[in-house]
């Protein structure tokens, strides 16, 4: 008896003490229209830079925004992968697929629920041969600076890239 009272009194102390420091659940959280400003200030700078064939400067945003705690080794092998392929999109039809960027739209943006410092934005970009699809996703880190998280582009269908499951996900919350 005394060891069910004991298992009570103990329950009974740890269960509202661990429920104090739980975190409220606010799904009206959503990124600040500054943070927003700054996501597309940043994206502005990527396609002017590649529109004017800087792709030395995107690569190296890229590798210090998203690799900022790499090795040197990660970051150089990092950085001209990132040139090479922006060299390649820049490339001229015949020689290559896409060619001159023309312009670009922002066709989303989408933030996940509960969530005002992480959120993602998806562009089209139109180029002399073709078009591309770019999927940029911030995070706004403890100093309130919103950075690049991940970038990413596509040369996929636009309306099936648009439908995968990762896509349509914010739609539905």
């Amino acid at each position: 008896m005394k060891k069910t009272i004991y298992i009570f009194l103990i329950l009974a102390m740890i269960i509202p003490v661990s429920t104090l420091y739980g975190q409220n659940l606010n799904l009206n959280k959503t990124p600040k229209k500054e943070h927003l400003a700054a996501a597309k200030e940043l994206a502005k700078k990527i396609f002017d830079n590649l529109a004017n064939k800087n792709h030395q400067e995107i690569a190296n945003f890229i590798v210090d925004n998203i690799g900022f705690n790499w090795d040197e080794s990660r970051r150089i092998s990092s950085r001209n992968d990132y040139l090479s392929k922006l060299e390649i999109l820049s490339l001229k039809p015949p020689m290559g697929v896409f060619g001159d960027l023309f312009g670009y739209d922002l066709i989303e943006e989408a933030f996940l629920m509960g969530s005002d410092r992480y959120f993602r934005h998806t562009y089209l970009s139109y180029h002399e041969g073709s078009l591309l699809i770019w999927e940029f996703r911030f995070y706004v880190n403890k100093d309130g600076n919103t950075t690049l998280h991940y970038i990413g582009w596509s040369d996929n269908n636009p309306f099936e890239y648009m439908s995968t499951p990762d896509m349509v996900l914010p739609r539905y919350n």
